[in-house]
């Protein structure tokens, strides 16, 4: 028996007093508060909205939110050249109708309706196109934080270890969402086009120095309501739907957030990536479905609209030509220029208004690129903390743990070059990349047995370096010696299992990892994890993998649900492909869900499984049924657990005896078996 205790931990222990940590504490609301009154307009706002346009416009590539910007600026200045001649309109209608020239009345009737009809179509075509410049932009970004906040378990550091960023899940949905909003549909357009109206009516206003009656305005209203109740019903049904996805795509986050260390466990940060990129299609879908229809709409409101300032020159027309009441007036060009030189005047006052109204917006968007900005900032900081880890094993510092990549580098740069491409054409690599992310590649390393060793190593808790949990810790995990972890709760059983997964980083000494995480090695965490809503019986099984209809894995799978005595499930689910709607975290009992989470780990058949409490909420019988199932797959086990029946099962123990201390001995089965015998009886011992 080897025993190692710490004199150092309980000295650090005795000297961390609550009087200490209080400040530190205190501090914290302070210092968020610092942070966020310097938030402003300011030259942070313009570094980071550079950032930002660096993401959403990259120049470097093909991409289609440039072409899209361009084509926004293309389509205000059409809509400039429109408004001029809408605008210069009404000087043509004094002169046709101060001369009395009916034919030339005619012909410039028939302009102004095709002037009009191009301008309504042209303020529709902006809406439209700033929108979907916004959903491209929206994808783009949600792309960028996806591929960090997936990667390399940041996800879990983030929501558990990091201060600095609030609520990472609604600063990826709401506001990012937000913030393409303002700057694609609000912002972007009027900045571009502003210098240019400003100059050119300047211009004329320098150079240079309008009316309809009761009834033809009412009929014009009541003809325009009629029209978008009609319209708007499809409209209102698809912002229902949008809201829908919007909870959907926030609430997949909030599942991600709220089971991070189950996640990180299983090593699923990149079927959660793919999840929340379905997600974001379904809702985009609808979004688009949802800007047709206001295109339509718009195109409408905008016609009934100008057709409105052609109205007044249509009534004059009354008794001009047909009761004749101007007969004895001579022309007049007074009228014509009047006219002209109030458009000029109204639209260069309109101009600065529009600049000075979208001062409100750039306070909105200063807000959220903050938000959106500093979580960028966060998670490049997390991986730039996580570099060393990307070295072979013993060729660092004692205080490093060392991992063996999931990914190599190559590997990476094409999974990254997916997150700037349109949906439709991610589905098809992302599968072959996700399959070839998941073949053995342990030909890369030496295999001499030895999954792990763990050479004196002290780990503390990430954000109290002080506080130790286990101290000179050396053991080697060897594939066929099961291991099982002892101790009383808040021994560290648990944070010695994040240690063995890479979510912990030790204070000193060394942890080599001789193979590849998967798919040799899998972890079970305490709290059972399965994503809710949508995901079929297979998809729950092979997990962390991405489900495929395989229709020879049917068998194995029957096979499984047998083993773990879940078989009913497969017609409860109308098979194994059938997407369930109901939450399996909530409808599943505890011991139901263990029974699955062992299902994953005999479809998976990892090298090694580490068990955190993964069959408590399990009776003795089923327990040993599934441990047995383990053992015919030559699958070696590391279990946390307290039942003296484990031991039965297992080679070595190490037991924690709190205050960092630990004892690592080898398990004597014959006594093990002796007693148990007498606990539960000859027959259920010797079927062990």
């Amino acid at each position: 028996e080897r025993r190692r205790s710490s004199a150092a931990s309980a000295a650090s222990a005795a000297s961390k007093s609550p009087q200490a940590t209080q400040p530190a504490q205190e501090d914290k609301p302070k210092k968020e508060q610092l942070e966020m009154s310097k938030l402003a307009l300011d030259f942070l706002f313009v570094k980071r909205l550079w950032g930002l346009f660096k993401v959403l416009f990259p120049l470097h590539r093909r991409s289609q939110t440039v072409w899209l910007a361009m084509v926004v600026l293309a389509t205000h200045i059409i809509d400039q050249v429109a408004t001029y001649f809408v605008g210069t309109l009404p000087s043509e209608f004094y002169a046709v109708l101060s001369a009395r020239a009916e034919d030339a009345y005619k012909m410039l009737l028939a302009q102004a309706l095709l002037i009009v009809f191009c301008k309504s179509l042209t303020l529709a075509g902006i809406r439209a196109v700033t929108s979907i410049l916004s959903l491209k932009c929206r994808q783009m970004a949600d792309f960028a934080l996806h591929r960090l906040y997936f990667k390399r378990q940041a996800f879990f550091k983030l929501n558990t270890m990091s201060d600095n960023i609030d609520n990472p899940d609604q600063r990826m949905t709401q506001d990012v969402e937000k913030c393409t909003r303002i700057l694609c549909t609000d912002i972007l357009g009027p900045t571009m086009i502003a210098p240019f109206i400003i100059g050119y009516y300047t211009y004329l206003t320098y150079t240079s120095t309008g009316w309809m009656g009761p009834v033809a305005i009412f009929a014009c209203f009541f003809l325009m309501t009629a029209v978008n109740k009609v319209l708007l019903s499809p409209i209102v049904a698809l912002v229902n739907e949008q809201e829908k996805r919007e909870g959907d795509f926030r609430a997949r986050h909030m599942e991600v957030r709220s089971n991070s260390e189950s996640i990180a466990f299983y090593h699923g940060g990149f079927i959660e990536n793919v999840f929340a990129n379905q997600k974001l299609a379904a809702l985009i879908k609808t979004q688009r479905k949802l800007i047709d229809w206001h295109f339509v709409l718009g195109f409408a409101t905008n016609a009934f609209q100008y057709f409105g300032s052609i109205l007044s020159y249509l009534l004059l027309a009354i008794p001009v030509f047909i009761t004749q009441d101007y007969a004895h007036m001579e022309p007049s060009e007074i009228a014509k220029e009047i006219s002209r030189n109030s458009f000029f005047y109204l639209y260069l006052i309109s101009a600065f208004s529009s600049i000075v109204t979208l001062s409100e917006k750039f306070g909105d968007l200063a807000g959220v690129t903050h938000r959106v900005m500093a979580l960028l900032e966060e998670l490049h900081r997390l991986h730039s903390d996580c570099l060393e880890t990307e070295r072979p094993p013993s060729t660092v510092p004692s205080s490093v743990v060392v991992m063996a990549s999931d990914e190599d580098r190559e590997k990476t740069k094409e999974i990254e070059e997916l997150h700037g491409r349109q949906l439709g054409d991610v589905d098809e690599e992302e599968e072959e990349l996700l399959a070839r992310q998941q073949r053995n590649s342990d030909d890369e390393w030496p295999d001499d047995g030895i999954a792990m060793t763990i050479d004196t190593v002290t780990l503390a808790v990430p954000n109290d370096p002080n506080h130790h949990v286990i101290n000179g810790l050396s053991l080697q995990l060897v594939a066929g010696r099961n291991l099982l972890i002892t101790g009383e709760s808040g021994a560290g059983k648990s944070s010695l299992m994040r240690m063995f997964a890479g979510l912990w980083h030790s204070v000193s000494g060394k942890v080599d990892r001789h193979w590849h995480a998967r798919p040799n090695l899998l972890f079970l965490p305490q709290r059972p994890y399965f994503p809710s809503k949508g995901y079929s019986l297979r998809q729950q099984l092979v997990y962390p993998a991405k489900a495929k209809n395989v229709e020879k894995d049917l068998p194995r799978l029957a096979a499984i649900l047998e083993i773990v005595r879940m078989e009913h499930l497969i017609e409860r689910c109308g098979g194994f492909d059938t997407p369930v709607e109901w939450d399996w975290m909530e409808t599943l009992s505890p011991g139901e869900l263990q029974r699955l989470s062992i299902g994953r780990v005999l479809y998976a058949k990892p090298r090694i499984v580490f068990l955190d409490e993964a069959t408590s909420a399990l009776g003795f019988d089923i327990e040993l049924q599934l441990y047995k199932a383990l053992q015919q797959e030559s699958i070696t086990f590391v279990s946390v657990g307290h039942r003296y029946s484990l031991k039965a099962l297992h080679d070595v123990e190490l037991r924690l005896t709190g205050n960092g201390d630990w004892q690592l001995s080898d398990i004597d089965a014959a006594s093990i078996i002796s007693r148990t015998q007498s606990i539960l009886g000859t027959d259920t011992v010797f079927s062990m």
